[in-house]
């Protein structure tokens, strides 16, 4: 029997990004803020590109939103992928003002649409030890 390919992992150690995944690990989604100005970014900066800042703390957001845009990927970039696609790339727009990249797995694909309410689910990969990121589409009314 083959091996499974092993999944891409983001690098979860990086100072930016450090306390965004601790975050995840607490199902929390949580984004950079200026300790200075208070003004919310994301991705995470070494500077608060509104006031130059450098000290920030990590607030939690909403987690829900709605796709401002998205692609859809046919083609496997990495051979783990090949057993996930079709999946979307979505760039969400929080309630909280922020956009966030992300990506949506599964039969959620199909309705994946601009403009459709999205919300925050954490995947947890014991195999690899982080909890991820994944978008899925609200549920429909009716």
């Amino acid at each position: 029997m083959p091996m499974q390919p092993q999944r891409p992992m983001p690098n979860t150690g990086h100072p930016l990004y450090r306390a965004y995944f601790q975050g995840l690990a607490e199902e929390r989604l949580r984004v950079q803020a200026c300790s200075e100005c208070d003004h919310r970014q994301w991705p995470p900066r070494d500077l608060c590109e509104r006031c130059g800042h450098a000290e920030f703390h990590w607030p939690e957001v909403t987690g829900r939103g709605r796709v401002y845009t998205f692609s859809v990927v046919h083609r496997a970039p990495h051979p783990w992928f090949r057993e996930h696609t079709p999946y979307a790339i979505v760039v969400v727009e929080l309630e909280d003002g922020l956009r966030m990249l992300g990506n949506s797995f599964g039969e959620d694909v199909a309705r994946v649409a601009c403009d459709v309410p999205m919300t925050a689910r954490f995947q947890h990969d014991d195999a690899n030890n982080v909890t991820l990121l994944q978008w899925v589409p609200e549920p429909q009314n009716g």
